[in-house]
């Protein structure tokens, strides 16, 4: 039996480009070649169809040289959403007008092997089915004229129904399989102009596009979309002053080997940048090349020559950043002349003292002496702690005068932690003794101490990093030593986060015992918590488990922001979610729907689809949902999905709060739960970096309207009843952002400082870029090592038909002598 060398090794090309390359490549490598789109044919909004780009005539050629080619008529939207949805709808009869289009250009080219359909820019879900009739239309109008006649449809890049990157939902790969021949998933440009750098198919996302093809529809019709061109992100300073709308340049092979080889620079391809050239680094994950053109010197987070607590090194596909997930008191005190923690053997009614902590109950009081040398000028700072939302008031005296120190915000981010504040700031003290008392206000506060000292302050911090940059000369395409002709730019690589509600507690059930404290009570049913590893005394991944209600043990709360994780088991049934008194947002199971509870009156619901999840997968790979409601008064909004969608708002009445949690009316499991403050958001955009002529420059802060600022702790409380989103004029990217310096006067061979201050928690600090002033970038591209890895595993890992290139004439042409030949 012989071999079909050939299986799963088909390849398909669109002529686009029309340069050069591409006529080269059709008249040498045409035997490569089993499946040709000409791309020369747009659609208008009304269904007829014009002949634009390549001229037919022109491809007549290589059409009569190579009849073993299936040339297609490529018909094309332009990505233009109107025409979709005119054709979709049938708006004014433009479909009827589009398929007897088609057959008219059959008509005139009888030699055409059949239609390419690349209709881009759908809709979301709620067209799945119009969209699916209109290419069930075409499959029928193409066989109905000529049963041999073929049709590729170009596909955009799925992982699941509803899981498009770029809102293309009303594909579903299952129910298009029927209506093709042959269909090119086009799974090129995740990474495009106006991305974060990076592959333009990256491996995550072939990864899960293919794996889920393969499963719904017929993989021997599956062409593998792969690009052949890359992009050149200038990252030197904002697009617009660059007179840019998006940073990056589309780049074939050959141009970015010009960069490599140091032909072009940023100075209009002349003097006075000079021409480097630079080597690339392969990136051995997602199988492609890059290159930072101009760049003098660059680092991850974790290159830090130092940084402080809380900030933390953390990864993320493959990228080391730095981040803080919370902030830190930060104290100075000058110089310490008393320094006492909170044991003492004066005291009345009930005080426990443990480890130097004083902790106050009923009618409790204890009373501290100190003495100092001298006479004179002296601050006094206090080491409390509230334990607990209601454990939040205590007073303190110093030589007769008293203070009330308590808290009623909920959000506070010094609940439950240590705290230093000023007890008396410039105050005159003689020489000799004086005296300090606490005294019980509300029972449980503790008390850790005192300090006299020359000055006092205190922050909240989310730490600094400090960064040294090391320029040294590069050699030009000449021999010479070089460096940027007048000045340096650094620029930081950021990953910002649109706010959330100021947290009150976030609660992962990772820390050991975690249901064994007394911040929580079981108002019904039973809990447990399950560990990945039952015995660690790590913050393993853990998840809540259970029926019943789960509550903090606090019965006040009215106005929260409340979040869940959670999963229903394979036996799973009924309504699961949040809750605060009688309130009770939940998925339910049996209705597939978002619902919003009153007592037993549902006040509003929202379809959405429920999966459960199999015992195999529940601990390791659970269909995690998202539930969380705001409540604002009588007003309450419902969110549900991995990006907080408002679903609905409703109006309650007779709702007076209480105890707040997680509820499940049936055994699930839950990963998350979070509380937050209904009207106070924490922003996660301002960091602030020192440069090495000591400016200090501010980025990321958003001006907001109907909003008041908390300059202590860097949050906003809103001033009327509106969604965060409509504070602000400005959008907070998903992705990693750029934020450029002044030109700095550096030299090349010394070493600098640099620090980042982040002012929000939740910033990354990805990666810093120093380069030439005049222009840098980050440079991806894609060469004959990556396109043939990737054709490859379309072959021999997903057993799909074969690859489809976007598109000839952009290649590295040694990619055709990789190939086998179709004939």
């Amino acid at each position: 039996m012989s071999y079909d060398y050939l299986k799963g090794r088909k390849c398909m090309v669109w002529t686009f480009m029309g340069n050069s390359r591409m006529y080269q490549a059709l008249a040498a490598y045409g035997d490569r070649l089993s499946q040709v789109g000409l791309f020369s044919f747009k659609v208008s909004r009304t269904g007829v169809i014009t002949e634009s780009g390549v001229a037919i005539s022109n491809m007549l050629t290589y059409i009569n040289r190579w009849p073993h080619i299936k040339w297609l008529l490529t018909i094309s939207n332009d990505g233009t959403n109107s025409i979709f949805a005119a054709l979709r709808d049938n708006t004014d009869g433009a479909q009827d007008t589009f398929l007897s289009e088609i057959v008219r250009i059959m008509e005139k080219y009888p030699w055409c092997d059949g239609i390419d359909i690349d209709l881009e820019k759908g809709d979301g879900y709620s067209t799945h089915a119009a969209s699916t009739a209109m290419f069930r239309n075409i499959y029928n109008t193409v066989k109905g004229y000529d049963n041999s006649k073929l049709i590729n449809i170009c596909l955009p890049g799925m992982n699941s129904i509803n899981g498009s990157v770029g809102g293309e939902n009303w594909c579903v790969y299952g129910d298009l399989n029927a209506y093709c021949d042959t269909a090119a998933i086009m799974s090129y440009g995740m990474a495009w102009a106006g991305s974060a750098p990076g592959a333009v198919s990256p491996r995550d996302w072939l990864e899960g596009i293919y794996d889920y093809a393969v499963t719904v529809m017929n993989p021997e019709k599956i062409f593998f979309g792969l690009p052949a061109y890359g992009w050149n992100w200038q990252i030197y300073d904002l697009p617009a002053n660059l007179g840019k709308t998006y940073r990056g340049t589309s780049n074939t092979y050959y141009a970015a080997k010009n960069w490599m080889t140091g032909q072009y620079n940023f100075t209009d391809d002349a003097p006075p940048q000079p021409f480097i050239p630079i080597l690339a680094y392969w990136d051995d994950y997602d199988m492609v090349p890059w290159a930072l053109p101009q760049v003098y010197d660059f680092m991850e987070g974790r290159d830090a020559t130092s940084y402080e607590y809380p900030l933390m090194n953390g990864t993320y596909n493959r990228r080391h950043y730095l981040t803080a997930y919370s902030k830190e008191q930060h104290t100075e005190f000058g110089t310490i002349y008393v320094d006492a923690d909170g044991t003492t053997s004066s005291y009345s009614g009930i005080v426990s003292f443990e480890n130097g902590v004083a902790t106050l109950g009923d009618a409790g009081s204890a009373t501290y002496t100190f003495s100092v040398s001298s006479a004179g000028t002296y601050d006094i700072a206090i080491r409390l702690c509230f334990p607990f939302w209601d454990k939040n008031g205590i007073y303190v005296s110093i030589d007769g005068n008293t203070t009330h120190f308590t808290e009623s915000r909920l959000w506070w981010p010094y609940w439950r932690s240590t705290f230093w504040t000023t007890l008396a700031s410039s105050i005159s003290l003689s020489a000799g003794t004086h005296t300090i008392v606490i005294s019980v206000d509300v029972k449980g506060v503790q008390f850790y101490g005192y300090r006299v000292c020359s000055s006092f302050s205190e922050a909240p911090s989310a730490g600094t990093a400090t960064f040294t940059l090391s320029p040294r000369h590069f050699i030009d395409v000449d021999g010479n030593e070089c460096q940027p002709d007048r000045a340096f730019k650094l620029t930081c690589e950021m990953l910002r986060r649109k706010p959330d509600s100021a947290l009150i507690w976030y609660e992962d059930f990772r820390d050991y015992g975690v249901l064994q404290t007394n911040y929580w009570t079981t108002l019904s049913g039973s809990w447990t918590v399950w560990r990945e590893d039952e015995y660690s005394e790590s913050r393993v991944y853990s998840q809540l488990d259970g029926s019943g209600k789960l509550a903090w043990r606090y019965d006040g709360f009215s106005d929260i922001h409340l979040r869940a994780r959670l999963a229903f088991p394979v036996t799973g049934s009924g309504k699961a979610g949040v809750f605060c008194g009688d309130l009770f947002c939940c998925l339910n199971y049996d209705s597939q729907a978002v619902e919003l509870y009153n007592g037993s009156t549902l006040l509003g619901s929202y379809s959405q689809t429920i999966e459960r999840t199999a015992n195999a997968d529940l601990r390791t790979d659970p269909s995690m949902y998202t539930v969380e409601m705001r409540i604002r008064g009588n007003k309450v909004r419902v969110y549900s999905g991995s990006s907080y969608t408002l679903r609905f708002t409703a109006t309650v009445s007779g709702f007076s709060g209480g105890y707040a949690g997680y509820r499940s009316d049936n055994r699930t499991v839950c990963e998350l739960l979070r509380l937050g403050d209904a009207w106070t958001y924490e922003p996660y955009e301002r960091f602030d970096v020192t440069f090495p002529d000591g400016t200090v420059t501010q980025y990321g802060r958003i001006s907001r309207s109907n909003a008041t600022w908390d300059t202590e702790f860097q949050v906003f409380t809103l001033t009327s009843d509106i969604e965060e989103d409509a504070t602000r004029s400005e959008s907070i990217s998903l992705d990693y952002e750029f934020y450029h310096s002044h030109e700095l006067a550096l030299t090349c061979g010394n070493d600098y400082t640099v620090t980042i201050t982040p002012k929000d928690i939740d910033i990354w600090i990805s990666r810093l870029f120093l380069g030439d002033a005049d222009g840098f970038s980050i440079l991806y591209y894609q060469d004959v090592d990556s396109l043939v890895y990737w054709a490859n595993e379309a072959a021999y890992r997903w057993g799909v038909r074969g690859f489809a290139m976007w598109s000839l004439g952009q290649e590295d042409m040694r990619l055709w002598e990789a190939l086998p030949k179709q004939i």
